[in-house]
């Protein structure tokens, strides 16, 4: 058995990998988790690791060529001239644990939300305790702290917060 790497047609990953495993083909799709502002608000979005390719498994490929060609979202098999692209076996297995970890570490380090209170943790507010009021972007926000008796509005980087 060795893997091969398949051409799929525009955003059509996932409907090639559930077409050819319904043809009893195993097929890996590596995919990341990450979080993306939508409609102001933060969401965790699972898009390809590389999208366009997937990897397909097969014992024939002379035998099997036409069928995975054939198969719906796939566009085609990369070839070197007439020389198909193959993949190591440990290079995809390893690409299944980091896809693995990757969707953990994305879970567990999910990004602060509106109204969540969070320590400052670098700068002039260093220490203070503030609110989440507002998302700016993919990677700041804007907090609401106590200074002098008064409330003040601060944009700050996701990595200068800390979840209290």
């Amino acid at each position: 058995m060795t893997w091969y790497v398949v051409r799929t047609k525009p955003r059509q990953e996932t409907r090639a990998r559930l077409n050819l495993e319904n043809q009893d083909i195993n097929a890996f799709l590596p995919e990341i988790t990450l979080q993306k502002i939508r409609r102001g608000k933060r969401t965790d979005v699972t898009e390809p690791l590389f999208p366009g390719y997937i990897f397909a498994e097969l014992d024939d490929y002379a035998g099997k060529f036409h069928k995975v060609r054939s198969t719906f979202g796939v566009a085609k098999l990369l070839t070197f001239g007439e020389n198909p692209a193959t993949v190591p076996d440990a290079l995809i297995e390893e690409m299944r644990h980091v896809n693995a970890t990757t969707q953990q570490k994305a879970q567990e380090s999910a990004m602060p939300q509106v109204g969540e209170k969070v320590e400052i943790t670098y700068g002039p507010f260093k220490g203070f305790m503030a609110e989440i009021v507002q998302l700016d972007g993919e990677s700041r926000c804007i907090v609401l702290l106590n200074w002098l008796q008064k409330e003040v509005k601060a944009t700050l980087e996701f990595s200068g917060i800390r979840r209290s």
